[in-house]
């Protein structure tokens, strides 16, 4: 097994990664690729292309909690397919490994949501695309 931390609040490593409030690691294990939460914006993806992993090319896509640190990367995800579809590039559609109330609305406080932002229905519906 091999485990790539693509975010995390530490830029502190051998490479030049992008640093969040957040956390995603890709996870490969003989020939399966696992991406674990997505952080809170794109920089997994753009961490991910720094070492030369294909977001594209997932085998499953495991979330871990319904926070914005972990989820807010699904909108990004998503567009990230949509634009491979639209352009016919090659992509797997991952199967997705959450708790059934991953995106159910979530609030605290004054922070109006913290969440996913993209509903449920339209995060399938993208990756489902194949």
């Amino acid at each position: 097994m091999r485990l790539t931390v693509l975010v995390d609040n530490d830029t502190l490593v051998d490479r030049y990664f992008y640093g969040e409030p957040g956390v995603s690691y890709f996870i490969e294990d003989e020939d399966k690729k696992f991406l674990f939460d997505v952080g809170y914006s794109d920089l997994f993806i753009k961490n991910a292309q720094k070492v030369d992993i294909d977001s594209l090319n997932l085998d499953f896509l495991a979330l871990s909690r319904r926070h914005m640190d972990h989820t807010w990367g699904l909108d990004p995800l998503s567009r990230l397919y949509t634009e491979a579809k639209i352009e016919s590039i090659s992509y797997k559609s991952p199967t997705a490994i959450a708790h059934p109330l991953l995106f159910v609305s979530r609030a605290i406080d004054r922070l109006h949501e913290i969440g996913p932002l993209v509903s449920e229905d339209k995060y399938l519906g993208i990756l489902s695309l194949n």
